[in-house]
């Protein structure tokens, strides 16, 4: 149980919160099979948090495009020897599980985890707010349609309006987190960049990121190393994306987006620090 709401904890930074990106599985985009053990992934975590990270964002099942889904008990095998590990060596360390499973959220809570980022917004599984409710625990709701196998289909490109769907989408799913007994304080929005969206769209949702506060709720974006941004920006090497990403970052942070997703910490603080220009 959080000792403090998710609004109170980035309330007292006083900056962006920086939630670095720890993935434990074998096939993500940018880092798969880097972190297969409790030991590596803890050595990682620890260097996130010496290259400025406040929080870290576990994922043991990928969401890149076309990824397919794994099981519950192989979810939590990849997930729960590095949470536990890293809650063991940082007791007070804001920690996220990346599931979209209430039976894996069950046991990455329970294990000491804070939050649930759920890509799927609740559609995935009807039982996840209930489980986030029963730990008083934090919850961030992404927007996508369909699902990673199937989010980048024609048919689920196309909106009347970009920016009012997806508010639509978030603060019903929201009403939906609070009427289940999910504490306001504690849910973080995400428009979902790179999900169900043309490179046109994210740079859209990127740029237009202050409409998304008059949802109430503080904004989590996810945009670190993402196919977009080598398409836009011609870099074919996700690992090559980070100083791209950080210039994008700083977009959102002059609009005020309180948390940021990223693989590189270091690079992001050093860029938040630089001169914003006019």
């Amino acid at each position: 149980m959080l000792k403090q709401t998710i609004s109170a904890r980035l309330a007292a930074l006083h900056r962006p919160c920086i939630f670095g990106i720890l993935n434990v599985t074998p096939d993500s985009f940018s880092d798969g099979g880097a972190h297969d053990s409790a030991e590596s992934a803890l050595d990682f975590a620890v260097s996130l948090i010496q290259d400025g990270a406040d929080a870290i964002d576990i994922g043991g099942e990928s969401t890149r495009p076309g990824a397919l889904p794994v099981s519950d008990d192989e979810e939590i095998r990849r997930i729960l020897p590095p949470l536990k590990a890293i809650r063991a060596r940082y007791p007070g360390l804001l920690i996220s599980i990346d599931t979209r499973k209430s039976a894996v959220a069950e046991v990455a809570l329970h294990a000491g985890a804070d939050i649930i980022n759920d890509v799927s917004g609740l559609q995935f599984d009807p039982v996840l707010a209930s489980v986030v409710a029963k730990y008083d625990a934090g919850l961030v709701i992404m927007h996508m349609r369909g699902t990673p196998e199937t989010m980048q289909a024609p048919e689920n490109l196309v909106y009347d309006d970009l920016p009012d769907d997806i508010a639509v989408f978030l603060k019903n799913a929201a009403v939906h987190a609070v009427q289940t007994g999910v504490k306001p304080d504690n849910i973080l929005l995400d428009p979902g960049v790179g999900f169900s969206k043309t490179d046109a769209q994210n740079m859209q949702l990127i740029h237009s990121a202050a409409f998304f506060h008059k949802l109430g709720f503080p904004l989590f974006y996810g945009i670190s190393r993402k196919g977009f941004i080598g398409r836009m920006y011609h870099i074919p090497s996700p690992v090559e994306r980070d100083t791209a990403t950080a210039e994008l970052q700083k977009i959102l942070v002059q609009q005020g987006v309180q948390c940021l997703r990223v693989h590189n910490p270091r690079t992001v603080r050093q860029a938040l620090k630089a001169p914003v220009s006019d």
